[in-house]
């Protein structure tokens, strides 16, 4: 057993040996006796003087540092009737302290415990330091948790190891993963460990159960598909109807006017069935990219002739900016797929822009990517509208007089997923927008 510390009162205590000697010396001195005996007694009451000022000079010394660690300005007197008040006091605070700390750390774990979404706790040595009964339950039977297990117990696939060293080294990532009968949303998140001297950080991996979400997603892809399909043949009759009465003059004059009605509401609704099956393909997976070599000068001047006659009727100037070291750069890509991205970004630019003004697409090379910006000299988006501008459907209150599907940003942002790039808009009320579209930039 650990030999018990004295306490203070101990330490501060007067050496008695120093106390004996200095008198047995005193008294030596005090008689009459021989030299060699009053010798002595000097050596004796100086040794002993000597030891009772190092003993007194310790004792002023470790009174000063308990009284330096005492946070209070008095430490006079008063303070020893003070000294038992603050005392009790501090341990009262202090059991009030434990008892709030343990609260609320039985809360946290309730919490834990009652959350529908597995929770997982990984160490900067990727071994489990936490995780809640939804995560055992959402991983399935194959992955037997345990605390201070290594990751590769939890997640066995190749793709959520490497998602998983990935946020290791700092960067949070999302994916699915397919454990039957269930589809899981799992997403990591590093953060740093308050007091871990390690560079590594900590990670917090969430799982939701996507099941029910996906398979309403699929049967939403599957109607929208089936029934943009099956609407074509209907429409493409009443067309054909409509342009026989036309032909045939077998309308009187009055009527003329609606069948003109009647054929732009076909065209809107041919466009729209259009762009739904279009959208429709790339969400499901069904349209595939056939990426070729291509030079980027001729490519761009072509897709911007595509757009001319609407720029034209709209009065629109449509200009290219390309430096000329990029004239006959190689990359790779689908021209199908970019000339429909770039043409839905033109056609907003030019549809939205005012009589007489103009729309710039600029390119560069920015480093790994090939940067498209298309910018207009039109309204302007709000920020609330800009939040929601790429989802279907969705048209800002200002624009909605102007004909369109509110799909083709829609369509921009998958097909530039698709191509694993990137799309992003920066806009300013009253001084027009820009929608940037990045490319990845592999030479050929």
């Amino acid at each position: 057993m650990p030999k018990a510390q004295p306490d203070l009162s101990q330490r501060i205590t007067t050496s008695w040996a120093a106390f004996l000697l200095a008198v047995g010396g005193g008294a030596l001195l005090g008689r009459d006796l021989e030299g060699e005996f009053r010798i002595v007694g000097i050596i004796l009451a100086v040794f002993g003087a000597i030891l009772l000022a190092v003993r007194t000079w310790q004792n002023r010394t470790l009174m000063a540092q308990v009284l330096a660690v005492i946070p209070v300005a008095d430490k006079g007197d008063s303070l020893l009737r003070k000294l038992p008040k603050a005392w009790a006091a501090l341990e009262e605070e202090n059991l009030l302290l434990r008892n709030q700390a343990e609260a609320e750390d039985q809360i946290r774990r309730q919490i834990l415990t009652h959350l529908s979404a597995g929770m997982l706790l990984l160490d900067q040595d990727r071994h489990l330091r936490l995780f809640n009964p939804s995560a055992q339950l959402l991983l399935g039977s194959s992955s037997s948790l345990g605390l201070g297990d290594p990751v590769v117990v939890a997640f066995r696939e190749p793709e959520s190891l490497r998602n998983i060293e990935g946020a290791c080294q700092g960067a949070p990532v999302e994916w699915t993963l397919r454990r039957n009968p269930r589809i899981l949303r799992v997403r990591a998140i590093p953060f740093e460990a308050p007091l871990q001297a390690s560079a590594r950080p900590w990670v917090l991996v969430t799982v939701d159960d996507i099941t029910r979400q996906e398979a309403l997603e699929t049967t939403r892809q599957k109607f929208i598909a089936n029934a943009s399909h099956e609407l074509k043949t209907p429409v493409t009759g009443i067309r054909i109807a409509v342009e026989n009465l036309q032909e045939g003059s077998l309308v009187l004059p009055e009527g003329e006017s609606s069948l003109r009605i009647m054929l732009r509401a076909v065209d809107r609704m041919t466009m729209l069935l259009e762009d739904i099956s279009e959208l429709s393909r790339i969400e499901t997976g069904a349209l595939r990219l056939e990426p070729v070599p291509l030079r980027l000068g001729a490519f761009a001047a072509d897709s911007l002739e595509n757009t001319r006659p609407q720029a034209e009727a709209a009065n629109v100037q449509v200009a290219l900016d390309l430096p000329p070291e990029l004239e006959d750069f190689p990359f790779q890509a689908d021209p199908l797929r970019l000339v429909q991205l770039l043409d839905n970004l033109l056609s907003n630019a030019i549809k939205f822009s005012p009589g007489g003004a103009g729309v710039t697409v600029q390119v560069r090379k920015d480093g790994p990517w090939l940067t498209w910006a298309v910018a207009d000299q039109g309204p302007g988006i709000s920020e609330t509208d800009a939040q929601r501008i790429f989802e279907r459907f969705y048209r800002a209150p200002s624009v909605r007089r102007i004909p369109g599907t509110g799909l083709g940003l829609a369509i921009v942002k998958h097909l530039a997923v698709l191509m694993k790039g990137e799309v992003d808009l920066r806009t300013e009320v009253g001084k027009g927008s820009t929608f940037i579209f990045r490319l990845p930039a592999g030479e050929v």
